[in-house]
């Protein structure tokens, strides 16, 4: 297998290292076992053909979010939208007049706490310290002159931009009025480099109707404007001495502070939210009875950090961002306190995260698991909750498995334990796990050292080695789109074969072998057609030949676009892309050579185009004696995907 550096990846992709580590943390590219800085460049290659075959909007809108100059409302965080006539005001005053972040926001902060009555002031005193000597409580009025105090007045926009911003702001009905219009004015490039997107309060509420009742300190890691320490308010935490919050972004913290001393109108207290690095800072020794937050995802690092999180965290080895503040969180909670994070779904099987995933099976009992969909405007990741309790699973610990349709599984942490890789199936129930195991009992061979792989031509240019109309000299070369079960499309793509003026190319007798199969890489399930007559291949289109001596290649050919192979392939493996990897892990039957005969022949009529499918599905559920229920059960989990 060739591999090439992060470095290398980026410049084959045209993107910055950034995009590409961003990439790896959503589950779009992984790198080669044992290394996070190599990629295999079929991976690579083949993610780049997606690119530059259609998909290229969506994925640069998803990865180059970190390159983006624009802002937008977080509509999913909004209670209501009647403020967002309001709201894109004031967006589109304060891009018009360059006003300063920190100082717009105090402005509008103290708009706020006037039309809260925590306050009584005219626009011309808002800069002046001693205007807010009239506070009803002192702690507000401290936290308004230390914010104050850090303000560049001398550089500010002239005072009526400012006015005039203050007199636009008239409905604070919002909860977070103030760091919802604050998330509108960021950057969204800037929010992806941080890794911050703020979490819909209805995400959040659930967590807490789920906790309910319990005592003793909170903590929210990241807390960004406080919407967890808001929402731990409301649903029975009476004393905001209890609530703690940490974030290094300055301007959220000093938003979170007055946000919380809003939701105890009636104390005077100083919030414990504090301006920090919770990964690389002391936090003290205070026994958390619940942590919950929306941690970043695919946070950017400096190299010195990396250096010191490495050292801080030395299993970490994916120097992913979620995983640091899921092993911190771990080190300071309380024994049998509730962990609850939002994290993207390919947390659950991504082999980068194996590391984060064997250390909460090592050290916490996993509550639950809750699939809740894509939630974040503009990022397109499905998103988990993960509850954890912190303490070591006791045998035959319980996980709720909790879907979308807030159907429930219940299946054993320790299968997760025994799952290659730590693969948290949250898709698969005990029900179909034991289907599952039923096939991985029986004697089987696996595509692991028995197969050759090639990856389709890269040309680097299809623009100029590719071409829809044929000539001499030219021949057919087929992509993903061309990849039907059982047989090739009609293709209307052709090529010149010069290997040496392709950017990377297998060994041409892959492409010239007498059997071989080709399959679709980007795809939530398994396409695979069949090729005798040496046809060329291009981009997303990969190359499997089976190396088994009696094990025919059609056999091979008829479990990989079976409906039990699917089944097994969406619900243990759940991802877009067809991953050598996980081909390896499926189980090829060992059949009688009656049953080898007749799939053999039942594979020609399909590679002819005859409507056989279901005959083979027939033939392989009944050799491998599986009943009527188990196959219900089996296609009832297809059509659910």
């Amino acid at each position: 297998m060739q591999s090439v550096t992060t470095k290398q990846t980026a410049g084959i992709l045209e993107v910055s290292e950034t995009t590409v580590r961003n990439w790896v943390n959503h589950g779009l590219l992984s790198p080669v076992a044992g290394n996070n800085n190599r990629f295999d460049i079929t991976a690579v290659e083949l993610l780049k053909h997606e690119i530059l075959t259609g998909k290229i909007d969506r994925l640069r809108k998803r990865a180059n979010k970190k390159n983006t100059n624009n802002s937008f409302i977080p509509d999913e965080y909004l209670e209501s939208n009647d403020c967002v006539v309001e709201i894109n005001q004031i967006r589109a005053m304060f891009m018009a007049e360059s006003l300063d972040l920190s100082t717009a926001l105090f402005v509008l902060t103290i708009k706020q706490l006037a039309l809260r009555n925590e306050l009584t002031i005219n626009f011309d005193r808002i800069f002046a310290a001693d205007s807010y000597q009239n506070c009803l409580r002192k702690s507000l009025a401290s936290e308004l002159t230390a914010w104050l105090a850090e303000l560049d007045l001398n550089n500010r926009t002239s005072a009526e931009a400012y006015s005039s911003l203050f007199a636009t702001l008239t409905d604070v009905s919002q909860e977070d009025t103030v760091g919802i219009i604050y998330q509108s004015l960021m950057i969204a490039g800037n929010k992806a480099r941080k890794g911050s997107f703020y979490t819909p309060a209805v995400i959040i509420e659930d967590i807490f109707k789920d906790h309910a009742g319990r005592e003793g300190l909170f903590l929210d890691p990241c807390c960004g404007t406080g919407q967890f320490l808001l929402r731990a308010a409301r649903n029975g935490y009476s004393d905001p001495n209890q609530l703690f919050g940490i974030d290094v972004d300055k301007l959220a913290v000093r938003i979170a502070r007055i946000n919380l001393l809003l939701a105890f109108p009636d104390i005077s207290f100083s919030p414990q939210i504090f301006h920090a690095n919770f990964l690389l800072e002391k936090t003290g020794d205070r026994p958390f009875a619940m942590i919950a937050t929306n941690p970043p995802w695919g946070a950017d690092f400096g190299d010195d950090d990396l250096a010191d999180l490495g050292k801080l965290y030395p299993h970490i080895k994916s120097r992913e961002s979620f995983s640091y503040f899921l092993a911190k969180s771990l080190d300071l909670a309380a024994k049998n306190a509730v962990i609850s994070f939002i994290l993207p779904e390919s947390f659950l099987n991504i082999r980068a995260h194996s590391d984060v995933r064997a250390l909460i099976l090592e050290r916490s009992s996993i509550m639950a698991i809750h699939s809740i969909g894509r939630q974040f405007k503009s990022v397109y990741t499905p998103v988990i909750r993960l509850d954890l309790l912190n303490v070591a699973a006791p045998a035959g610990w319980p996980v709720c498995l909790r879907q979308p349709d807030n159907s429930e599984n219940i299946v054993p942490q320790a299968r997760f334990q025994s799952n290659l890789d730590h693969i948290f199936d949250a898709g698969l129930s005990e029900e179909e796990n034991q289907i599952v195991a039923k096939l991985y009992s029986l004697p089987h061979l696996t595509l692991k050292n028995n197969a050759e792989w090639a990856l389709g031509i890269v040309t680097g240019d299809n623009k100029k080695h590719v071409t829809a109309t044929f000539e001499d000299g030219l021949e057919p070369v087929y992509k993903g789109s061309d990849v039907a079960p059982y047989h090739l499309k009609t293709t209307k793509s052709f090529i010149r074969f010069i290997p040496g003026s392709f950017q990377q190319v297998a060994p041409t007798a892959r492409y010239r072998a007498s059997e071989k199969l080709v399959y679709k890489f980007i795809s939530n399930r398994l396409v695979f057609a069949y090729d005798d007559k040496q046809s060329l291949t291009i981009n997303s289109a990969n190359i499997l030949i089976p190396g088994f001596a009696d094990y025919p290649i059609k056999v091979v050919l008829c479990l990989l676009n079976s409906k039990l192979f699917h089944f097994v392939f969406a619900k243990k493996f759940n991802t877009h892309k067809v991953l050598r990897g996980d081909l390896e892990k499926l189980p090829l039957p060992l059949f009688s050579e009656k049953i080898l005969r007749e799939l053999v022949a039942l594979a020609d009529r399909a590679i002819l185009g005859e409507p056989v499918a279901d005959k083979i599905d027939a033939v392989i559920f009944n050799a491998l004696n599986f009943s009527s229920t188990e196959i219900d059960l089996i296609l009832s989990g297809i059509a659910l995907k």
